[in-house]
């Protein structure tokens, strides 16, 4: 007979049934990875998941793309008032060291460097600026977004007041 709280000798295990007890416990666990496997590939993305995915994408990208097209619009009409700004103010300190000569052209400004010799002569819709200069005023114009002169779009410095045609 045995002691108490040893294992009795008819159910230990004799060590070659040990050793294809382990085999088959391995191949156990590795159907278990293969069934897994397969589970897992299974559970893969159906094609309307896919066209479901790719529209949100779409829908995303035409909202985000519209909002910058408007900011590069405002981006643009912003730039083109500051060099006319720019423009206006080479413009007056030229006459001041210049009495009585003419209007300089933006050449005469960036020569003389009164404007940056990097300074672009032309508008963000590639026409150039438009610079006049009567006995008491200094304009600097630009045609704005639709490049023709004399619409509401045009860009004024000193703004002009749309009425009476004087800033």
């Amino acid at each position: 007979m045995s002691n108490y709280g040893e294992e009795p000798r008819w159910t230990a295990r004799p060590r070659l049934c040990r050793g294809v007890v382990e085999h088959k416990e391995k191949q156990m666990r590795s159907m278990q990875t293969i069934r897994a496997a397969r589970r897992a590939a299974s559970r893969g993305l159906t094609l309307v998941e896919l066209i479901i995915v790719i529209t949100i994408i779409g829908v995303l990208t035409a909202a985000i793309s519209v909002g910058v097209v408007q900011s590069q619009k405002k981006a643009n009409l912003n730039l083109a008032s500051i060099a006319c700004n720019n423009v206006r103010d080479a413009t007056i300190k030229w006459r001041a060291w210049h009495p009585g000569e003419d209007c300089p052209t933006m050449d005469q400004l960036k020569s003389e460097k009164v404007l940056d010799t990097g300074f672009n002569v032309k508008d963000p819709w590639g026409k150039p600026y438009g610079l006049s200069c009567d006995a008491d005023e200094i304009t600097c114009t630009s045609a704005g977004p639709d490049r023709k002169e004399g619409t509401e779009d045009d860009i004024h410095v000193p703004k002009v007041d749309t009425t009476t045609g004087k800033p």
